[in-house]
């Protein structure tokens, strides 16, 4: 579903002497089917911005549209939320039962939610040995999968990833990111993903759009967004480590790398091919 943002605004403690402005007039359009990211330094409204995609908090003025909808009670289970460390809202006495609780809220039969709660282990990576397992006893990934699951049993055709991969090891947090693309890209899933993983966004968002003291003032894709050094600087953010170190090369190549190595295995190839004196 396209998500059309207009003149977006929030002022928390509006008319008391510690209102403060979260976001300020902000215009974003997220075609359907899309994977963006949201990036920006603490404070710089990314949160307040992602909870009023989900319908969770009222703008003190400007819409969001979802589909062309904004009465957030007619998308329900449409837009699936993931917060940062989601494990830390696991209540139910097992796996399935965890992962089982927004279908069955949905009022969905027992035989549904059944193949759901299947299905959603499959597509984060769960053994379905687990099902009955305690989610408590189990590892800090794993229950991170569960939580994750248990959104993505609601089949959302939005997805929400507040720092998803927060407190991982490099090795987790890459198989997550590359679950959750691979889902985006076999159901066509609107993914928005909020990181202050400047390599995650790079990797795998379309576009990007920066956040800055509650204003966008940067949106475009990433090879543009993580060229600015200079801006990224004045943001409070810096480019990728491929583009960084690719920059630092070129200052001793002639001729130099070629533009737009957002990630570490785009500066790999590029190196290799200039080694081996191969085009690219």
């Amino acid at each position: 579903m396209e998500i059309v943002i207009q003149g977006l605004t929030y002022r928390y403690m509006a008319g008391t002497p510690y209102e403060r402005c979260a976001l300020a007039d902000v215009d974003w359009t997220i075609p359907s089917g899309s994977f963006v990211a949201i990036i920006g330094g603490t404070g710089s409204g990314k949160t307040t911005l992602i909870q009023m995609i989900a319908g969770l908090m009222t703008p003190t003025r400007g819409h969001v549209l979802i589909g062309g909808i904004d009465d957030f009670s007619r998308l329900r289970g449409r837009v699936g939320v993931v917060f940062q460390y989601p494990e830390h809202q696991l209540f139910e006495e097992t796996v399935a039962k965890d992962i089982a609780y927004g279908p069955l809220n949905l009022g969905l039969s027992q035989e549904e939610v059944n193949y759901r709660v299947e299905q959603a282990m499959g597509w984060v990576g769960l053994p379905r040995e687990l099902a009955s397992r305690s989610p408590f006893h189990l590892s800090g990934g794993q229950m991170r999968r569960v939580a994750i699951a248990g959104v993505l049993s609601m089949q959302p055709e939005v997805l929400v990833l507040d720092e998803p991969t927060a407190g991982l090891d490099p090795a987790g947090q890459r198989e997550l990111m590359e679950r959750m693309y691979t889902l985006h890209r076999e159901r066509s899933m609107t993914v928005i993903l909020v990181s202050h993983n400047m390599e995650e966004a790079a990797t795998y968002a379309e576009r990007v759009l920066v956040l800055y003291q509650g204003r966008k003032v940067a949106e475009g894709q990433p090879v543009d967004i993580f060229s600015r050094h200079r801006s990224l600087k004045e943001w409070g953010l810096e480019a990728p480590e491929a583009p960084r170190l690719a920059d630092r090369l070129n200052r001793r190549l002639d001729p130099p790398l070629p533009d737009g190595l957002m990630t570490v295995d785009d500066l790999e190839e590029a190196i290799l091919a200039r080694w081996e004196g191969r085009p690219r």
